[in-house]
């Protein structure tokens, strides 16, 4: 019996889209447009929002407004949010959510409310206006295993105690990193 041809191609092994495919992760450094964002009603959502503030504009300078803002639009999408930590220049989320319209509705509208607020202050504090947000918010399914959920919350954990002072930075040995780098994903910005 001969097989059957597909319509749609599995990604090339070895790219962005192979690896956003195979680990269920997209945004951020993997900057790839032409695959929709992963969504599993069953499983919990990791997501990092990565800014470019001055030092005197940090995120935990502000922690109770931007914990208010992801409150109100969590509230407003039906989002039931498990952990969050806010850092200096990040914010990181896991959270649940029934429906892919209302995560991609509560990642527009939060991104959206913290831009316009930054965009603000920067206004009356006589900053010249520029980009808030480095990438697009990197999200990665966490099933919901205690294994995969402890080692989500621990990794959350570390990040706010590094961003508070309490811990030194350690830099992560992530496969994502290897991955990028082995394939030449993160090539360094000439100055040229």
């Amino acid at each position: 019996m001969a097989r059957q041809l597909t319509l749609l191609k599995e990604p090339r092994r070895n790219t962005k889209l192979w690896w956003i495919v195979k680990q269920s992760a997209y945004g951020g450094s993997l900057d790839y447009r032409k695959v929709r964002r992963p969504f599993d009603s069953k499983k919990l959502t990791h997501v990092v929002f990565k800014a470019e503030l001055g030092k005197a504009l940090r995120f935990t300078r502000f922690e109770t407004r931007v914990r208010d803002i992801l409150k109100n639009v969590a509230a407003r999408y039906g989002i039931r949010i498990k952990s969050v930590a806010v850092h200096h220049d990040h914010v990181h989320i896991l959270f649940y959510t029934k429906s892919r319209e209302a995560q991609i509705r509560f990642l527009r509208l939060f991104s959206a409310e913290l831009g316009r607020r930054y965009a603000a202050l920067h206004r009356k504090l006589g900053i010249r206006a520029r980009k808030l947000w480095v990438a697009r918010p990197f999200t990665r399914l966490v099933s919901w295993g205690r294994k995969s959920l402890l080692a989500a919350k621990r990794y959350i954990e570390r990040n706010q105690w590094e961003a508070t002072g309490f811990l030194d930075y350690k830099p992560r040995r992530h496969r994502l990193t290897a991955f990028l780098t082995k394939w030449g994903a993160q090539q360094p910005r000439s100055t040229a």
